[in-house]
């Protein structure tokens, strides 16, 4: 019996790896005409078309979270704690993309004008969400009137800031 299943797997095998060789041989071949479609400047820009696209439907989703929040907790479907644990998340979410953007902008990567001017405006408003995200934080845990005030005049100037940056009219 043992020597019948060598005997398979001494023909069988060899056909299987020779396929598999055969497979990556192909696929490999395909993808490499593929890059040869685009030049690298047609490349790099429908990748920081990418970046850019999703860096603002961060924005625009990330200011809509820290206002459902406020509202969960405005509402009391959300504890002092669960609103901060959501806002820190946001925080950090809003930290990681500054740090991609400024790393951007900061290594040379971004040579044309209109994407550098993004990327710092972008960063602005990241920076006006994490600012948003604290002060809803203090009003939360304190209470207080002026700290209420301070998160809506916040929260007015990042939307005004995510219109202007992403061309919606108000």
């Amino acid at each position: 019996m043992q020597s019948v299943l060598f005997e398979i797997s001494f023909v069988i095998c060899p056909k299987l790896f020779i396929m598999k060789k055969i497979l990556i041989s192909f696929c490999l071949l395909v993808t490499s005409f593929t890059g040869f479609t685009q030049t690298c400047e047609e490349r790099e820009g429908k990748l920081l078309e990418a970046v850019g696209s999703f860096s603002a439907g961060l924005l625009y989703n990330t200011y809509g979270v820290i206002g459902s929040i406020a509202d969960g907790y405005a509402h009391d479907a959300y504890d002092l704690q669960t609103v901060n644990d959501l806002l820190d998340a946001q925080k950090r979410l809003t930290d990681n993309l500054v740090k991609v953007l400024d790393d951007l902008k900061s290594g040379n990567f971004l040579k044309d004008k209109s994407d550098q001017d993004y990327s710092v405006s972008a960063i602005d408003v990241l920076k006006g969400l994490k600012k948003q995200a604290q002060l809803l934080q203090d009003y939360a845990k304190t209470s207080n009137k002026q700290k209420q005030s301070d998160y809506e005049d916040q929260r007015k100037k990042n939307w005004n800031d995510i219109s202007k940056l992403m061309g919606i009219d108000e």
